[in-house]
């Protein structure tokens, strides 16, 4: 008797110990559709669905911390690019125009697009606070990523603990990023 409850406990312990949490899903009750810098309508629904995976990062046009990240995330769109990762800039501070942000992504010479999410529907559901703060959803709409494009916040070292691509390359080998939720470091977002 002694034996099998012993073996029970241990079943439980480590049966507890393995469980991982589902990952949270992008809560989009309706179809969310944003205006892009590249002239096109962005339907998310459709952006996720064709990508393996789908990096949105949260801008703001004054925020110095995403000023000095944007050579790592163009570095990122085209590293992660050929293995199906989409990677998007989301406007959603108050104000947020698309003829702002077409100006400004082609100014700061973007190589994806600038989208404008007006009423910060999608900083809302996320939640995203900050830039740059970016998220990382899978195909099915599962939120696998949620903060800091690294360890610096508004000047760039070497020895940066690089928090997006470390998830980028955990979920594409076919396993959890060891921290799925961190600490964004940056700019707070003006939202309505």
């Amino acid at each position: 008797m002694r034996h099998s409850v012993s073996t029970a406990m241990l079943a439980l312990v480590l049966g507890a110990a393995c469980k991982t949490e589902a990952p949270a899903r992008l809560p989009l009750a309706e179809p969310l559709v944003l205006a892009g810098s590249d002239g096109r309508a962005h339907d998310l629904r459709a952006e996720i669905a064709r990508s393996t995976l789908t990096v949105f990062v949260f801008y703001s046009q004054s925020c110095p911390c995403l000023r000095v990240h944007e050579p790592r995330l163009r570095a990122l769109a085209e590293a992660y690019r050929g293995r199906g990762v989409s990677l998007l800039i989301v406007d959603s501070e108050v104000g947020a125009e698309p003829a702002t942000d077409a100006a400004a992504a082609k100014q700061r010479a973007y190589p994806f697009a600038l989208l404008t999410d007006r009423g910060a529907k999608l900083a809302t559901a996320v939640p995203a606070r900050f830039a740059p703060h970016a998220v990382v959803v899978d195909a099915s709409g599962a939120i696998r990523y949620s903060g800091g494009i690294d360890s610096d916040k508004n000047r760039l070292h070497e020895d940066a603990r690089p928090y997006l691509r470390q998830a980028l390359d955990e979920i594409l080998a076919g396993r959890e990023p060891p921290v799925r939720d961190r600490e964004p470091l940056g700019c707070a977002l003006e939202l309505d």
